[in-house]
């Protein structure tokens, strides 16, 4: 588990990365970025080039990992030689469905003495369409080999004869022949780029693609697949007209492929438009198509998520209860847009139809002004998001709910007694801890439990302000990017672990971080930066000790200082805009603090009122 000050030695450092990021600002921009990138990937393919040409002493292996089976799906690997573990990879989702398209992935590369050698592997693989509890299964193989120079290993998942009626599964090794052979029927050395553009490891894709092409590859060699797969990495590193090695081979190919995710966020984008113009029927039926159609993996569930969180508050406006309630419903609880909805949710029961609502105009609980020219919800954003609570449902602070609006409001306690038990830090669950007990004091004999709710909430946000001084604490000392560089080390596996460990403590902040477009541009920035200054480095200390490479050796260090020179202007964007971030979070509790403690004296002012009517009472009596 990851804390806030994970490497306290990295934080002697934040100063000297900041003085050299301030010294060195003005030369370096982030227009200087996408050029340092290019110029990293021509070098690193003529090194990789360089290295293959230079004879080895030893024999060079290279293991690859393959899946012939598209109804299976490998979820992890141990590879191990002459009884040694030699490598392990736990493989995510994304990578699994980039080896049932035909991707490879490059396990290891080794030298070893000549002679024979025993090797094993491991294999966990479980049904592509099976739960979390389904049943896996464990193929496993060890086998002599007698290793030439230059040997390519290809370890694939099989399943077939008397293993496909017994629904089990096999390893079984290929050799694919000399690391140069690229034009070879395998084509391991594209299939393996392949797979690392669609684990968004774009560098190191795009290098492998270059130096195939360096190497006399044709267009031809290249599916419309793997090209497509390269042109999201370009645009990932963000790279224009930087690589003219791969034009006609980075461009969107068609036929039969599901929509791109960019054309899906434009979608998205002009249905959401249409609406806020007025054209509902026209918006509406973009969204609806969206939230309705094909199911999309990874980041496609995400945007349908938020299709519904768009549909859910705009029939919520139009006084359309049952469909809000609908759309709000498909919200998956483990979303990030589950908070919102849950907001919303729980107002959309509330809320009465406009049938409803022009009927009970002057009832008590009815909305001070029409349905119609004042709706119940915000827009999403955060600015808007206690709207609802100041305007709706309650004409009057001290109003109680009767009759079928209290059976309303108690259905609405349900969503909203989840979201409260949900990260205080989050703003819709800021705004659940207020709606909570407001709700509550409008329903007949539940007083003191909202005055516990709001005690509870005065708290809880109190308790969340501390814990954004300690976040900005952490940034300042250097804890965030300590701890996004010690987890960005770990190779061993496909999942965003680097997510998951930053954000296992409960105090942690990065997603309230995330929702920033220029923090997401300076992270995203400073880690590319990183990481192919560290693949570079590796070169650096390796390959490039032999004297005979003094050509590549000057223009490799050259480049590394400037790369090392841009991560650290990035480092300094990271930081101010977190730390920015940050500060609008405190802001925004601060405003809900100062809510909660009004509301706890508006209270208070009443009991006393309440009291001193006793007391006058008797004194007039006496």
């Amino acid at each position: 588990m990851v804390s806030f000050v994970k490497i306290p030695s990295l934080s002697i450092l934040k100063y000297a990365v900041w003085c050299v990021a301030l010294l060195l600002s003005a030369a370096v921009n982030a227009g200087d970025s996408a050029s340092l990138k290019a110029q990293a990937l021509n070098l690193y393919s003529e090194l990789k080039m360089a290295e293959e040409a230079v004879p080895n002493n030893g024999n060079s292996v290279a293991v690859y990992i393959a899946n012939h089976e598209q109804d299976l799906a490998i979820q992890s690997v141990i590879f191990s030689v002459d009884g040694r573990e030699s490598a392990r990879y736990n493989y995510s989702e994304r990578d699994a469905e980039a080896l049932n398209n035909g991707g490879l992935h490059l396990l290891i590369e080794l030298q070893l003495p000549a002679g024979e050698h025993k090797i094993a592997a491991k294999f966990v693989v479980i049904d592509v369409d099976a739960g979390i509890h389904a049943g896996r299964l464990y193929p496993r193989f060890e086998q002599a080999i007698s290793l030439k120079n230059d040997t390519q290993l290809k370890l694939e998942l099989v399943r077939g004869g008397l293993f496909k009626m017994q629904a089990k599964a096999e390893i079984r090794v290929h050799d694919l022949g000399p690391e140069n052979n690229v034009g070879s029927d395998s084509k391991p050395r594209l299939k393996a780029a392949y797979f690392n553009a669609r684990r968004h490891l774009a560098f190191d894709a795009l290098a492998d693609a270059i130096a195939i092409i360096k190497s006399g590859a044709g267009v031809a060699l290249f599916s419309d697949k793997q090209k497509q797969a390269l042109s999201q990495s370009v645009a990932e590193l963000g790279l224009r007209g930087e690589l003219p090695e791969l034009q006609g081979i980075v461009e969107r190919s068609g036929g039969d492929q599901k929509t791109p995710l960019s054309a899906m966020f434009a979608r998205y984008n002009a249905g959401v438009a249409l609406i806020q113009q007025g054209k509902y029927a026209e918006g509406v039926a973009i969204l609806v198509e969206l939230s309705e159609g094909e199911s999309y993996p990874h980041e496609e569930i995400l945007l349908r998520d938020k299709t519904n969180l768009a549909l859910g508050f705009h029939f919520l406006k139009q006084d359309d209860s049952e469909k809000s309630v609908e759309y709000f419903s498909k919200v998956r609880r483990l979303s990030p847009y589950a908070n919102k909805a849950l907001v919303g949710l729980g107002w959309a029961i509330l809320t009465p139809s406009r049938s409803a609502a022009s009927s009970a105009e002057n009832d008590l609980n009815s909305p001070g002004v029409g349905a119609k020219s004042m709706p119940y919800l915000w827009s999403g954003s955060e600015d808007e998001i206690a709207w609802a609570r100041r305007h709706a449902p309650f004409r009057r602070a001290w109003a109680v709910a009767h009759g079928e609006k209290a059976e309303d409001l108690q259905a609405a306690m349900v969503p909203w007694m989840e979201l409260i038990s949900r990260d205080p830090l989050d703003p819709a669950v800021q705004e659940g801890l207020l709606i909570l007990p407001y709700a509550m004091s409008h329903w007949a004999g539940q007083s003191q439990r909202a005055e516990k709710y709001y005690v509870s909430a005065s708290d809880q946000l109190q308790q969340a302000l501390q814990t954004l001084d300690t976040a900005s604490a952490d940034i300042k000392n250097g804890g965030l990017r300590g701890a996004i560089d010690q987890v960005d080390r770990s190779d061993d596996s496909g999942w965003d672990i680097w997510l998951s460990a930053l954000t296992a403590s409960k105090d942690a902040y990065l997603d309230l971080l995330l929702d920033s477009s220029e923090f997401h541009r300076a992270l995203s920035e400073y880690r590319q930066l990183t990481h192919i200054s560290t693949v570079l480095s590796e070169y650096q200390n390796t390959f490039m000790a032999d004297s005979r490479r003094g050509a590549l050796a000057d223009e490799l260090e050259t480049l590394l200082l400037k790369l090392n020179a841009s991560a650290a202007t990035w480092a300094a964007n990271l930081d101010r805009e977190a730390l920015a971030e940050i500060s609008r979070h405190r802001k925004r509790t601060e405003a809900y603090l100062a809510e909660a403690n009004f509301a706890l004296a508006r209270n208070h002012e009443n009991t006393r009122r309440k009291l001193n009517d006793v007391v006058w009472d008797g004194e007039a009596r006496r």
